[in-house]
């Protein structure tokens, strides 16, 4: 029996809000929708509107009944409201109705009503003759161009051109005709219908491309800048292209098309839905922080939990955390702007010095009713080609190899025969694929917008059902949302309200390296076909040791577990632009997010993490965490921007202030004690966890900023920006609170200039350079206050003492980057080739870290700003149009590019110097501390944060099988000794980028991307834990039985098999971490225009995808240790109606 009170925190305001919404959605369809019933079967027609406009009657007459309609639009627009109540009817009586009192009548033929002025001579003549229209439609260069819109202005009349470029239309010979002619990607154009003697010659159109290039702009998140103005390092991803590379993940397909923002691989958690990214761009800022021996992060709070080097996210202008963009749908996204430099981030100061992505979702479409779907639905299957692992008879061969065997041990020898009897009779399990599954999943998105100019609206549900690969695992999204958008005179306001519902589950099978583990000799089920509880046990040689028992994780799927986090939350954001005067506009906005969050993990009794426990334990087993969180944040701000002219002259100015809170308190109880698996709920739990209690943490920030920027431009080849911003921040010391950050940038655009505007194959020269700083305050809010906790044991007449729990810095600081950026920009020949590259230099001062202090003051240490990181590197971007061919609606693209990005430490604190020397002494024989599947990490002035550090290997004599060590005098020995260790190379790579091509072809379209890695070295941990390093009672790699030494004379790459000794970190384990990655495959259909005009809709688009195809790499390791990696097959379909 659940029992479901977790559900009722907070729930009331959950209830409060989802209230409003559908107060406001109804509102909302109540005034946008007209009191409209029609009815059609054969002739019989009902109809019934009530002053309407002409105009509106007329388009309900074509999307209800399905004529067109041909008129005059200024001369309608000019008629009165009216009002039509026609039942049973025919069309001929709704006619009558609608032009009932007034001048005009009306003619149907073929499906076309033609609507006239009854007296002759007017601006509309009676109808006359049919009269021919036609003519071919081709580009600047003369070729043909098939599937161009052709329509008659002022009417829904029109044909799409044929494969010859030809169209051809038969209208009523009607004065003032004239021809519109539109084309993706060329300019629209019209043409007057020259009509003489009752013909009209065959028309010749010629349509010029469109220049868009030119004309981008980029989206800062507070206001636009112009493409040719602006001097900052910025990339812009149309929705569309991220849809190709992914339709789950915005993160992953920004990741594989811009080099410089990247996610770090996490070989562990493989393709796990409910595990967030971690983003960086242009590398990692933030030090470790050193203190009492730990190796662990800098302490961060909220959505910088674990991510200090995540840039900032702003979504439509307000901050959102990485969750929120994770679970955003792809299809609202209309464009994502990555800011890379002072330039572009200084207005966002304290923030800035990660980056910051900018995502725009499209705004409601003005018109009639209009309604979308996109669905999508994948499937993702495990990929488990780096994973190999030993089958039962190679396995057993490997123990008996080991030594777990002893010719004079009756018992060792018996295990050995009850082994080999069981791989004899065929017993060979699997274990990988028993907690994997071929995941379904499913997304749906039905979005509802309309209005006039004036009023707008859109309606939006959406579902992601995101089930992962390893059993009962997933991740499920519910969306609503709801956005209105008004306009009066020079006032523009818009509403966002949106809720979401996410629940996240944890897989009941556990963790996937469980599997790996386990031997496949041993049977997962009795004959019976029950799970086994207990599959095997080892018992040491001569009965020495305590043995080691094994457990099926298969068992505890059979129980009543629980693990999962839910989370639900209500944003609404407002915003208002007023236009002042020409050239002067104020913008304001104000978000508010309230979130609550749960979380619920039990395990009962019978769980196998509970079977070692003793008798004196026997009624702790079965345990179950319960953990309540509540977040409420708004973002305020105000900005007004100034544009003005002078001949050659322009000026874009912004000033603005913004103000930030963010609440957050949350709890934890741990209990345990759960002898009925069905009472399942934390009250029937008959201890807190032994020594534990409830804890909890609270923390609140706030922030306040000033801002201004300034553009200038002289007739538009000479540029500058300038930007600042003064930050004031409650997480930092009570000296600190304040600080400025501020950039510079010139820009310098050639191609307009007088020496080179005759050089027509160069469309765009440019050269452009930043210099700023910025800032980041990714840590605790607390971080510079002491701290206290009360004293819970002790009393002094009834007073309840407390101790100091963290000692506060009141000078504790802003962490400072500069940044400098050069970048150049070029277009060829019609912009068939375009090339940018960028070189930078980010340099981060007064880095947090942590101070050692004397054991005598009571505390290991405390947090200042000392440390320095540079990161410094370029990227280069080429892209080709390879083909490009309107007429026969044929381009090919080819885009490639390559970031080098190296990293140094250039300040350390004393902590990490004495880390680094406890590092050494965990390296020496013996210590309790010793981890030999990894190297140790060391920080070194003037070093890469990413170096690897081990000894000198010569490789493993083949007389002895031992391991030769090479000193750093160069003399060789069989001793290791932890002083010899050298840098040996950096897991960043020296290259990184990827390669993407885009075929188009009447409505086809192919896209492929590759992702690159080169250069970088890595540290095989594959080979250490489960080759060289293995346990011989775990099954491990098959390189473990082949390429190890087994006699003398053999040349091997790893050690003796019957050496399980420690392993020390040498260079045989360090490889090259080279691969290249068909990460993307897309191919979709778009049905032209001209077929859907027949029917009801007005765009149909399927999609086919492919994520991670195939992998090509020069190591193998084992990936997705935790839970495996996976790849997707997807297939999509976008509607509108």
């Amino acid at each position: 029996m659940k029992n479901n009170r977790e559900n009722r925190i907070g729930w009331g305001k959950v209830c409060r809000w989802a209230g409003i919404w559908i107060r406001l959605s109804l509102f909302t369809l109540f005034i946008l929708t007209e009191p409209l019933v029609v009815e059609a079967a054969g002739q019989s027609v009902t109809l019934r509107l009530e002053n309407v406009s002409l105009k509106e009657a007329f388009k309900e007459i074509k999307r209800q009944l399905g004529y067109r309609l041909a008129y005059n639009e200024q001369v309608i627009n000019a008629i009165g409201n009216v009002s039509v109540d026609v039942v049973s009817g025919n069309i001929n009586e709704v006619m009558e109705q609608c032009l009932r009192g007034s001048d005009f009548s009306y003619e149907i033929e073929n499906q076309i009503i033609v609507i006239y002025k009854k007296q002759a001579g007017a601006d509309m003549a009676a109808p006359q003759k049919l009269i021919k229209l036609e003519g071919v439609v081709v580009d600047s260069k003369g070729g043909v161009l098939p599937g161009v819109t052709v329509v008659v202005k002022g009417t829904t009349i029109g044909v799409a051109t044929d494969i010859d470029g030809k169209f051809s239309l038969e209208i009523t010979e009607t004065p003032g005709i004239s021809l519109e002619f539109s084309f993706v990607g060329m300019n629209s154009k019209e043409i007057p219908v020259k009509i003489e003697n009752g013909k009209v010659q065959p028309l010749r159109v010629v349509l010029e491309e469109a220049e868009t290039e030119l004309d981008e702009v980029v989206v800062t998140g507070m206001f636009s800048r112009k493409k040719e103005g602006f001097t900052g390092s910025a990339v812009t991803v149309k929705g569309d292209e991220l849809k190709k590379i992914s339709t789950t993940s915005i993160a992953k397909a920004l990741s594989t098309i811009e080099p410089s923002f990247r996610i770090m691989e996490n070989i562990s958690a493989g393709s796990d839905p409910n595990r967030l990214p971690d983003m960086r761009m242009r590398g990692s800022s933030t030090l470790p922080a050193g203190g009492a021996g730990d190796n662990s992060l800098v302490s961060l709070q909220g959505e910088y939990d674990t991510y200090p080097n995540q840039p900032l996210l702003i979504l439509d202008g307000f901050e959102i955390d990485v969750q929120t963009m994770v679970d955003l749908d792809p299809d609202r996204v209309q464009s994502i702007t990555m800011l890379k430099d002072a330039s572009a981030t200084a207005i966002y100061g304290s923030k800035a010095s990660n980056g910051v992505i900018v995502i725009e979702t499209y705004t409601p479409k003005p018109g009639e009713i209009n309604v979308s779907y996109g669905g999508n639905l994948r499937l993702q299957m495990p990929d488990l080609s780096a994973y190999n692992l030993m089958d039962a008879e190679e396995k057993i061969q490997v123990e008996a190899l080991a030594g777990l065997y002893s010719p004079n041990d009756l018992d060792s020898q018996r295990d050995y025969q009850n082994r080999l009897r069981e791989v004899k009779r065929g017993v060979d399990t699997y274990w990988l694929s028993q907690p994997l599954r071929t995941a379904v999943q499913h997304r749906h998105a039905l979005t509802l917008e309309g209005g006039s100019e004036a009023l707008r609206y859109k309606l939006y549900l959406g579902l992601n059902q995101t089930p992962g690969v390893m059993k009962e695992s997933g991740r499920r999204r519910l969306a609503l949302g709801m956005e209105l958008q008004y306009i009066y005179k020079n006032l523009t306001f818009r509403n966002t309200l949106t809720y979401s519902n996410v629940k996240a589950v944890n897989s009941p099978y556990g963790s996937f390296s469980t599997y790996t583990q386990r031997n496949p000799y041993v049977r997962y089920k009795d004959d019976d076909g029950n799970y086994i509880y207990e599959v095997d046990r080892y018992i040491p040689i001569s009965g020495g040791g305590l043995g080691q028992t094994f457990y099926n994780p298969l068992y505890n799927t059979t129980l009543n577990t629980i693990d999962e986090e839910k989370y639900n939350d209500v944003t609404n954001n407002f915003g208002v632009d007023w236009t002042i005067i020409e050239g002067l506009r104020l913008k304001g906005s104000f978000s508010f997010t309230h979130q609550n969050t749960y979380g619920d993990n039990f395990k009962p009794a019978r769980h196998t993490d509970f079977a070692d426990y003793s008798d004196e334990d026997f009624d702790r087993r079965g345990a179950y965490i319960g953990s309540r969180g509540e977040n409420f944040s708004y973002d305020a701000s105000a900005v007004l921007t100034y544009f003005w002219q002078l001949d050659k002259h322009v000026v874009n100015a912004n000033l603005g202030w913004n103000l930030q809170e963010n609440v957050t308190r949350e709890f934890t109880v741990k209990t345990e004690g759960f002898p009925n698996e069905n009472l399942d709920y934390i009250s029937f739990a008959t201890q807190y966890e032994k020594e534990g209690a409830p804890a909890g943490d609270e923390y609140t920030s706030r922030l306040v900023g000033f801002l201004g920027n300034l553009n200038y431009s002289y007739d538009e080849r000479y540029l500058l920006d300038l930007s600042f911003r003064e930050d004031a921040s409650s997480r930092f010391g009570a000296d600190k609170r304040w600080a400025p950050f501020w950039s510079a940038g010139l820009g310098w655009n050639l191609h307009n200039e007088g020496f080179l505007k005759d050089v027509t194959f160069i469309n765009r020269l440019k050269i452009r350079g930043s210099y700023g700083l910025t800032g980041s305050q990714n840590y605790n809010p607390y971080q510079a206050m002491t701290t206290y906790k009360y004293l819970t044991g002790e009393r002094y007449h009834h007073i309840v003492g407390a101790e100091v729990m963290a000692l506060g810095n009141e000078k504790l600081g802003w962490q400072r980057t500069l940044q400098q950026n050069y970048g150049l920009d070029i277009d060829l020949w019609n912009e068939r080739i375009n090339i940018t590259g960028n070189y930078y230099i980010k340099l981060s001062k007064d880095v947090l870290t942590s101070v050692t202090l004397p054991p005598s003051l009571g505390f290991d240490s405390y947090m200042d700003n000392l440390g320095e990181v540079k990161n410094y590197g370029y990227e280069l971007s080429l892209r080709v149009a390879i083909l490009k061919n309107p007429a026969k609606r044929l381009f090919w693209s080819v885009n490639a590019n390559a970031l080098h990005n190296k990293n140094k430490l250039m300040k350390i604190s004393n902590a990490l110097r004495a880390y680094n020397d406890s590092q050494d002494e965990d390296s020496m024989a013996g210590s309790k501390k010793k981890e030999s599947n990894r190297p140790k990490v060391r920080y070194i002035e003037g070093e890469s944060m990413n170096s690897i550090w081990v000894n000198r290997s010569l490789g493993i004599d083949p007389a002895t099988g031992n391991e030769i060590y090479i000193k750093k005098d160069g003399s060789l020995t069989y001793e290791y000794d932890v002083n010899d260790k050298v840098e040996v190379g950096d897991e960043n790579p020296k290259f990184q980028g990827n390669v993407q091509t885009n075929f188009y072809w009447k409505g086809f379209n192919l896209y492929l991307l590759f992702n690159y890695e080169y250069g970088a070295k890595i540290y095989n941990s594959t080979l250490a834990t489960k080759v060289e390093g293995a346990d011989p009672l775990y099954n491990a790699d098959k390189r473990v039985l082949y390429d190890r030494w087994k006699k003398p004379g053999d040349v091997a790459m790893f050690r003796r098999i019957d050496d399980t000794s420690e392993l020390y970190q040498t260079t045989r384990l360090v490889q090259d971490n080279n691969f290249i990655n068909l990460s993307s495959l897309s191919l979709s259909y778009d049905v032209p225009r001209d077929i859907l005009a027949r029917t009801f809709i007005e765009r149909c688009k399927f999609t086919f995808s492919m994520t991670d195809v195939f992998r090509i790499s020069s190591i193998k390791q084992e990936r997705g240790t935790s839970y495996p990696f996976a790849r997707s097959f997807s297939f999509a379909l976008n509607v509108t109606f």
